[in-house]
């Protein structure tokens, strides 16, 4: 199972926002609260963004 299949996996804690409310949306992975929206908006959090470029390569 990985993360996105196991419901008991620990969920990363959140990071200090700072972005502007507006931005926010839930991660597309973790759906932990992250800049979604605007400049230097991501799907992704920072760190299922990692996980994500350490499991393809880049």
């Amino acid at each position: 199972m990985n993360e996105q299949t196991n419901p008991t996996a620990p969920r990363p804690q959140g990071v200090p926002v700072i972005w502007a409310p507006s931005q926010t949306g839930p991660c597309a992975r973790c759906h932990q609260p992250t800049c979604r929206y605007g400049v230097g908006g991501n799907p992704l959090c920072p760190s299922c963004k990692t996980a994500r470029q350490a499991q393809h390569g880049g």
